[in-house]
C-alpha cells in the first residue's frame, strides 16, 4: 500500500489507550460508509515498540502460527501520510500523562524529516474479544497469568496433558479445542519470552477470537509492549512449562544460525540481514538485535531444557 496516495488512502481518527496510532480507510465508494479499514500505522510510542509488533508476528508465522497473531508488516511514512498523522495529532486533546509524552516523541520524530519508521497492523479479527479471566491485573509489577486459569494449569507440566477433542470454553460464545487452546497459549507464551513481553497481562491485552466454523483460538493482538532490551528479565518463563515440541525445535535452529551463521538458516548466511527482515529495523543496529535475539534465544532454550530434565515428556504437548 501507499499511504501517501491521498486517492487512495484517507486519515481521519487515532487509536491507542496510552499509545498514539492512526487508523488507514482505503477509500471505497462501493462501501456503505465510504472506505474500508486497513488497520493501523504505528510509530513508536513508550508504550508502543513497532519493531517487536513485526518481528513477533514474524516469528509466529516461522514457527507456524501465524493464524493466531495479528498480522504487523514494516512500514514508513512519507510526508503526506506524516502531515496528516501530525494534523490529527493537533485536533486531539490528550489528558494522559502517557499519550502526552508520545504525542511530544511522535511530532518531533516528524519534525526531523525523513520517512516516519513504524509498522502496519490489520485490522482486528471482527470476532475478537478480550480474555480479562485468564489475567491477574493485581500482580505486581505489571500483572500476572491467573494461576487458577484452566488454560495456565494445563501449562504446567506438574499437571496433566491437555486432551484433543475435549470442548474448552474461553467464555461466553467462545468453545475451542482443549489441547488446541492451550498449546496455542503455549506459543504467545514463548514468543513473549523471546521479545521480553511486560504488558501482557495488564488488562486487555489477551485476546480470543473464531476462525469460519466458530472455534475458539487466541488471537495476539498487541506485541508493542515487548522490548528487545540490552536486559534480561526471567519473569516471562516461571509461568509455564509446556511447550510445544516443533515450536521449541525451530527456536533451537534460529539460535544454532546466530552463534553458526554458516549453518544457514531460510536461506539466509547473514543474521544481521535476517533480524532487519524479521522486524528489528528501527530501534537499533542489526549487530545489536542479533546479539539480543541470540540471548534471549538461549534463556528460553536453556529453561526447556531444564523443565524437560525434570519433568521428561511432560514438558511438551505430544
Amino acid at each position: 500500500m501507499n499511504l501517501d496516495d491521498s486517492s487512495s488512502y484517507q486519515f481521519k481518527e487515532l487509536s491507542g489507550s496510552t499509545s498514539i496510532n492512526m487508523k488507514i480507510q482505503k477509500i471505497d465508494a462501493s462501501d456503505p460508509k465510504g472506505y474500508k479499514s486497513r488497520g493501523s500505522f504505528v510509530p513508536r510510542n513508550s508504550s508502543a515498540n513497532p519493531d517487536v509488533e513485526i518481528a513477533a508476528f514474524n516469528l509466529s508465522a516461522i514457527l507456524g502460527y501465524d493464524h493466531i497473531y495479528r498480522p504487523a508488516a514494516r512500514y514508513e511514512l512519507g510526508p503526506i501520510a506524516s502531515q496528516a498523522l501530525k494534523t490529527l495529532i493537533g485536533k486531539y486533546t490528550f489528558k494522559n500523562s502517557q499519550r502526552l509524552a508520545n504525542k511530544a516523541r511522535i511530532l518531533k520524530a516528524i519534525q526531523s524529516g525523513g520517512p516516519l519508521a513504524g509498522c502496519v497492523k490489520a485490522k482486528k479479527d471482527d470476532t475478537t474479544a478480550e480474555l480479562d479471566a485468564i489475567v491477574n491485573t493485581h500482580a505486581a509489577p505489571n500483572g500476572a497469568p491467573n494461576a487458577n486459569h484452566p488454560i495456565i494449569r494445563l501449562l504446567q507440566a506438574s499437571n496433566a496433558r491437555p486432551i484433543a477433542g475435549r470442548s474448552l470454553t474461553l467464555k461466553a460464545g467462545y468453545v475451542g479445542d482443549e489441547f488446541e487452546l492451550a498449546r496455542e497459549y503455549s506459543v504467545i507464551m514463548t514468543i513473549d519470552a523471546v521479545t521480553q513481553q511486560w504488558d501482557r497481562y495488564s488488562g486487555g491485552n489477551v485476546a480470543i477470537r473464531k476462525d469460519d466454523q466458530g472455534r475458539a483460538h487466541f488471537y495476539a493482538t498487541d506485541e508493542g509492549g515487548a522490548d528487545i532490551s540490552d536486559t534480561w528479565k526471567a519473569r516471562n518463563l516461571g509461568w509455564f512449562s509446556r511447550f510445544d515440541r516443533r515450536a521449541i525445535q525451530k527456536l533451537a535452529d534460529l539460535k544454532r544460525f546466530l552463534d553458526t551463521p554458516a549453518t544457514g538458516y531460510l536461506g539466509y548466511s547473514d543474521p544481521e540481514v535476517f533480524v532487519v527482515d524479521l522486524g528489528l529495523y528501527s530501534q537499533t543496529s542489526a549487530a545489536v538485535y542479533v546479539q539480543r535475539l541470540r540471548r534471549n534465544l538461549g534463556l528460553v532454550l536453556d529453561y526447556v531444557r531444564s523443565v524437560e530434565s525434570r519433568f521428561g515428556n511432560q514438558a511438551y504437548f505430544d
